[in-house]
């Protein structure tokens, strides 16, 4: 008899804990069934404890788990999903180390893709100058980041710049840009009194953005939630509710009453949606999500189930719908399982019953909120020992629960040191943003990078003399900067926006392989160069770019 086969998409909570309990409930049976669970990742990561990675409190590897060890019994697919095909059964699987995709086929389905960032619908500038914090390697990025300001910072003698580096904006008040911000304080504020003592702690500034008039207004009552605030108020974070990012550049971020933060680093926790896979589905949705009923089935399809981000799970007695958290999700995996072996045996289905065993929030070293069922509401160091052991005892595997219990231990003795992991490749091609009035590079500033502009203008500025004078506006698929790199100099002249702009920008040493390998090239930005020289015409100072 053939085996049914039974595909999870995702290896988040939902996906995870739905093919554990499918493999409890076929270890008998195990001849009759055939589990695959597709994910980009070959392991699964315990999101609340990503901010403690930040803050040193565990080690990077200590909030993941080889997905092969947790489901030992369950055939892992590594790849990216290219096509869900309903009317077919199969999933398309993109090629790798080859050019032919990889077709599976399905009797049952589970979809538990959960959310990804959402940029496209964010404000100006979020995509290109803002770190994400959702994932183990926006995780790697931040901390990476927060050390790499320190040290600059620590050498930095210009006051202006010096304020920027140690300025630091947090964009959400939910349970993530509460914890995330509380790490990054505690942290920041610890290493720099004992590591940097060339940066006074009165100089870091850690702010947190929420468009509410409290922090986590979703996740908890208003007593926790303002405790939240007092307490993060009380360890010098800054609160802005009742605020939004409007726009961020290289060098600020706007909220939407014209406030302007000077800043390098503009972490957001939101805004998130819906994996784009499940816009292409014939499914019926309910903003975004998969329309699911009481059992977890997709309305409509028999052998097709949601859980978790992706799904709109309705709860029992028209109590609304069940909430986007990790404690659901697992809950529904479970349930979800359940009913699909329930389905093949012919056996009649459970309906969805959701437990809410409270909420917990870390607040940093010695701090956090509960509220548990009934309504319980406490803080303080008793709610961070209970925030802690909760989630020891709900990280799945034991060997990954002694290893973290073991990084607490160590880390109240022996502190981790705050070193680099310099394993990101730099971009040979950015994306930047600016704001009108702005300035994109200084005279006397090295050139760096070749900017081509993709929308807005610019104006061309140099100083002598004492005297500001305007040599030429740059528009729409013009560029500037290249001079600077070709001749080995500093900028000559000033650049400003005289609109928002977005640019495209190369770096000097990828724009000097270029010129190098094709000579053609640079032959034609030196001739256009002297053309400019010769000329002294007015279409000539619009165009010029010598400045540059």
């Amino acid at each position: 008899m053939r085996k049914k086969r039974i595909v999870i998409l995702g290896g988040g909570f939902g996906g995870v804990f739905a093919g554990k309990k499918l493999e409890k409930l076929i270890r008998h049976e195990r001849d009759k069934y055939e589990i695959i669970l597709i994910s980009k990742s070959n392991y699964f990561t315990y999101q609340p404890m990503l901010a403690e990675i930040v803050g040193g409190s565990v080690g990077i590897l200590d909030s993941i788990n080889s997905l092969r060890s947790l489901l030992p019994n369950t055939s892992i697919y590594v790849r990216e999903i290219t096509e869900i095909n309903i009317a077919n059964q199969t999933i398309t699987l993109s090629p790798n180390f080859s050019h032919t995709d990889f077709v599976v086929a399905y009797d049952y389905l589970l979809i538990a893709l959960g959310n990804v960032a959402d940029f496209q619908s964010s404000p100006s500038g979020i995509a290109e100058h803002s770190i994400p914090f959702k994932t183990l390697k926006d995780t790697i990025t931040l901390r990476n980041h927060l050390i790499d300001v320190l040290e600059t910072a620590a050498s930095e003698t210009r006051k202006e710049v010096r304020k920027k580096l140690l300025t630091f904006v947090v964009v959400g008040g939910g349970f993530s840009g509460v914890e995330i911000a509380a790490e990054m304080n505690d942290l920041i504020r610890r290493k720099v009194k004992k590591n940097y003592k060339s940066i006074h702690p009165n100089e870091v500034k850690i702010i947190l953005v929420h468009n509410k008039k409290r922090l986590v207004h979703k996740e908890l009552g208003k007593s926790l939630g303002e405790y939240c605030g007092k307490i993060l108020k009380k360890k010098g974070v800054k609160l802005l509710l009742e605020r939004k990012l409007q726009s961020a550049t290289p060098h600020e971020a706007i909220l939407n009453d014209q406030t302007k933060i000077y800043t390098s680093t503009i972490i957001t926790t939101s805004p998130q949606k819906v994996n784009p896979l499940i816009e292409t589905l014939p499914l019926e949705l309910k903003e975004g999500r998969v329309l699911v009923d009481h059992t977890l089935r997709a309305v409509g399809h028999g052998n097709i189930f949601a859980v978790g981000d992706c799904a709109y799970v309705p709860m029992q007695s028209n109590m609304g719908f069940a909430p986007q958290t990790a404690q659901f999700a697992v809950q529904e995996g479970k349930c979800a399982a359940k009913n699909i072996i329930a389905h093949t045996q012919k056996k009649p289905l459970k309906t969805f019953h959701r437990r809410n065993w409270g909420m917990l929030a870390g607040l940093g070293h010695h701090h956090a909120v509960a509220e548990l069922a009934g309504g319980f509401r406490f803080s303080g160091f008793f709610a961070w020992l209970l925030w802690r052991f909760t989630y020891l005892f709900k990280l799945p595997g034991f060997r990954r629960k002694v290893k973290v219990m073991l990084s607490w231990i160590l880390e109240g003795l022996a502190p981790q040191d705050l070193v680099q992991l310099n394993t990101i490749v730099h971009e040979g091609i950015r994306h930047l943003h600016y704001e009108k009035g702005e300035t994109v590079f200084e005279q006397g500033d090295i050139g760096d990078y070749l900017y081509v502009i993709s929308q807005g203008q610019v104006e061309v500025i140099v100083h002598h003399d004492g005297y500001d004078e305007h040599i030429a506006t740059l528009g729409k698929g013009e560029y500037f900067g290249e001079m600077a790199i070709l001749n080995q100099k500093k900028r000559n002249a000033t650049i400003r926006c005289l609109s928002a702009c977005d640019f495209i920008a190369i770096l000097k040493e990828d724009f000097e392989i270029l010129t190098t390998n094709f000579s053609g090239l640079k032959e034609e930005f030196l001739k256009t160069q002297e053309n400019r020289k010769s000329s002294s015409s007015e279409e000539w100072k619009r165009e010029d770019r010598e400045a540059m």
